[in-house]
């Protein structure tokens, strides 16, 4: 009989360490669930660390004619294009370049092509943009020039006065009025 005792005894101790504890949880998803949710912490769409009124940051370019640096561009409007050889968006705005090179460069306007990937990649890239400008130039992802204009998204496209300030930016393929004012 005192086996019995010890053994209710015991249960009853268990039983009742379980309600403590389920009324503990109970309690601490209640305040959870009434708790305010945290502030999202939403960065808004992609942007680069250029804007519109702000002067380009000096870079140099490592083209196969030399080093050219912001200076080369000094007294043209300029569109410097960052693209990636693999990015289907990439080669979705190729003709939008094609149509800004055709309409622009004849009047002094320079095209910039940047290409962010592996040198062994970026052929058939040059080759759609070479005949367009001989401002091209391959650099590893987050290369130096992509870092000092805060390129992260490709397609990546500023437009530059004449002066060097930007006129306007765009992220991806569709993304710049400059390219798609001139469906011709």
């Amino acid at each position: 009989m005192s086996y019995a005792i010890t053994g209710l005894a015991l249960l009853a101790a268990v039983t009742l360490v379980n309600a403590l504890l389920t009324v503990a949880v109970t309690k601490r998803w209640r305040a959870t669930m009434a708790a305010p949710a945290p502030a999202a912490t939403t960065q808004g769409p992609p942007a680069l660390a250029v804007s519109e009124g702000d002067r380009a940051p000096a870079f140099t370019l490592h083209t196969a004619q030399g080093e050219v640096d912001e200076s080369a561009l000094a007294g043209h409007p300029a569109l410097i294009c960052f693209l990636r050889p693999d990015c289907g968006p990439t080669r979705e705005s190729l003709p939008g370049i094609r149509r800004w090179a055709e309409a622009n460069t004849p009047s002094g306007a320079r095209l910039v092509a940047v290409i962010n990937g592996r040198p062994t990649d970026a052929g058939p890239l040059l080759e759609a943009v070479g005949p367009l400008t001989d401002l091209t130039a391959t650099e590893p992802p987050n290369g130096l020039v992509a870092r000092a204009f805060g390129v992260r998204h490709h397609p990546s496209f500023v437009l530059l006065d004449a002066d060097g300030t930007v006129t306007e930016t765009g992220i991806g393929q569709g993304s710049l009025t400059a390219l798609d004012l001139l469906d011709a």
